[in-house]
């Protein structure tokens, strides 16, 4: 349902990812809204067994509830961004190093903070974490320039930390750490050069070569700690609006227990 493509970049690691299956996408989506979040990491990396989904499907006024909120709010620029976050919520289970933690996805369409979290350990160790912006728009420059650039740049000085240190503890939490051993693995972090960047935005066109002029100025240092992810979706919101109905479809079938 998701294909991945590394891409030349002189700014950033560049990383393209295709949407071949979009039904089957849209069915993973939906598992996502029912928490059904180990289901739909095994069905992107390959590993689902048969009857792995639960037993006991959600009722359906919950269901209309969760179509009602995630997939028909007032601003259908939410919907977007957050059917977005999910989607590149799976799309990093495509090329995790073993340890590697991907924070749970946000329950709300517009939810501040960081995008996604990935945590990467190695014995014993969390030895760095990739902050994620997610950004589904028809303006893909000028949302890196005016509106992601001065996020990374807060982080970079060093702000946010307690944000970063509760993702990091509840993140670690779901992974079975007891919540003591996570709270004393964060406090041992040293945060100097252990932030790393994935800026994931749509594209209605090719990706032009300057997307992210500027990145590698901002973030310096070895070209790991820089990725520029995009997916290309031709007319954005028509595009859209067809998955969340999709999206809608699966729910209602999940609920039906097909």
């Amino acid at each position: 349902m998701l294909k991945r493509e590394l891409l030349d970049d002189m700014y950033c690691q560049g990383v393209s990812f295709i949407i071949t299956d979009k039904g089957k996408l849209a069915r993973t989506i939906a598992l996502i809204l029912v928490q059904e979040y180990t289901v739909a990491r095994d069905i992107i990396t390959g590993s689902v067994c048969k009857n792995s989904v639960a037993e006991m499907p959600i009722d359906m006024d919950e269901i209309e509830d969760i179509i009602t909120r995630r997939l028909k709010p007032p601003d259908v620029f939410h919907r977007d961004g957050f059917l977005f976050q999910l989607i590149m919520w799976l799309a990093a289970h495509l090329d995790l190093d073993d340890g590697d933690l991907v924070a749970l996805p946000h329950t709300q369409a517009s939810a501040k903070g960081q995008d996604s979290l990935i945590i990467h350990r190695a014995d014993e160790a969390v030895i760095a974490l990739s902050i994620c912006e997610d950004k589904a728009t028809k303006n893909p420059r000028s949302v890196v320039r005016d509106d992601v650039w001065p996020e990374i740049k807060d982080y970079e000085a060093g702000g946010r930390r307690d944000e970063l240190r509760s993702s990091i503890i509840a993140t670690l939490g779901s992974s079975g750490m007891k919540q003591e051993e996570a709270i004393s693995l964060v406090r041992r972090i040293s945060w100097e050069g252990r932030r790393r960047y994935r800026v994931r935005i749509t594209l209605e066109k090719e990706r032009r070569k300057g997307l992210f002029k500027g990145f590698d100025t901002l973030v310096p240092g070895l070209v790991d700690r820089r990725r520029g992810e995009t997916v290309q979706i031709p007319e954005l919101r028509g595009w859209m609006t067809d998955f969340a109905n999709k999206v809608e479809n699966e729910l209602r079938e999940y609920a039906q227990g097909k």
